[in-house]
């Protein structure tokens, strides 16, 4: 019996397009990169992918079937419903467009779910059946795995975690809302809260990103670390509202298995003992310690790896 062959996965991004070639077994191959930007339309985007399965594959056999993650909403035919770091993409039916193009079929779904898959695939949470993604960044991305198949509800916008409720008539979110989960834990939600905490506060968190690099979240994180009580009570108000967060969607789902990830997860996973509390607090019928709080393992490739794993299986329902 020949081996299933090498699978093709691209995680199409705000400012960059990642490509992997990934075995039967999840392990990566090869990888590669190319720019994009919000001025990215689909005849550029196109001809970013084309070119980089050909550094990629080149003559070599792959699966007939590629997959691709987003940043942005998509729904179940494919069409991108909204893509703030991509406008020029958003209302396009990417799966039957990128298909035509690659002469393949195209499984396309949202980055995060992608990341998701590819934690299950020799990542943190493999061997799990069950457990949610929350990668943490600039917003907050999730991914909800349920009986190993990728759950995108009826319509392809579900387990949008970052935009769960957690304050009635509370900050003002991105997408418009109020009080979403997003506007209180993410990058965005640092800067804002280290502004309005007090001048002095916003002036250090300024001056140790101009120092280390970095973002405001990771500033509030180290200062409070080192000593710093106002930045130590806003970091820890984020471990907070993220915990109670989590318990709350373990109430709902049953879940054991939590995968934290993103750019600012590990200042959250340096506080997990206080993130273990909250989750508690919040918990219905259930001990903490049944809880699994893990680190994403998959790095910056989760995207790709899983976008290639979803092209494999095609098991998103």
């Amino acid at each position: 019996m020949n081996p299933t062959p090498a699978v093709l996965g691209f995680d199409v991004g705000g400012q960059s397009v990642k490509a992997a070639l990934v075995a039967a077994d999840g392990k990566m191959i090869e990888h590669a990169t190319a720019a994009t930007g919000d001025a990215t339309e689909v005849g550029h985007l196109l001809a970013t992918l084309i070119s980089l399965r050909q550094r990629l594959v080149g003559s070599r056999p792959i699966a007939g079937r590629i997959g691709i993650g987003i940043a942005g909403v998509v729904d179940r035919c494919g069409k991108l419903r909204g893509a703030p770091n991509l406008p020029l993409l958003t209302g396009q039916y990417l799966e039957s467009s990128f298909g035509s193009a690659l002469g393949v079929p195209v499984v396309v779904n949202n980055d995060a779910d992608c990341a998701a898959l590819a934690e299950g695939w020799g990542g943190a949470a493999e061997g799990r059946d069950d457990f949610l993604l929350v990668t943490i960044g600039t917003g907050i991305g999730s991914g909800l795995v349920l009986e190993r198949h990728l759950r995108r509800g009826s319509s392809g916008y579900g387990c949008e975690f970052g935009h769960t409720i957690v304050e009635r008539e509370g900050r003002r979110c991105g997408c418009g809302n109020r009080g979403c989960l997003e506007a209180y834990v993410s990058e965005t939600a640092a800067r804002n809260q280290a502004h309005e905490w007090s001048a002095w506060l916003a002036s250090a968190v300024a001056d140790h990103v101009a120092a280390h690099g970095g973002g405001f979240a990771e500033a509030l994180f180290d200062l409070g670390g080192r000593g710093n009580a106002e930045a130590e009570q806003v970091a820890g108000r984020m471990v907070d509202v993220l915990g109670t967060a989590i318990g709350s969607m373990i109430n709902v789902l049953d879940l054991t298995t939590i995968v934290l990830g993103g750019g600012i997860a590990p200042g959250f996973l340096a506080r997990i003992e206080r993130l273990r509390s909250a989750v508690a607090a919040s918990l219905f019928a259930r001990p903490v310690a049944d809880v699994e709080l893990l680190a994403a393992s998959r790095g910056p490739w989760a995207g790709a790896i899983g976008a290639a794993r979803a092209a494999l299986s095609v098991a998103a329902v």
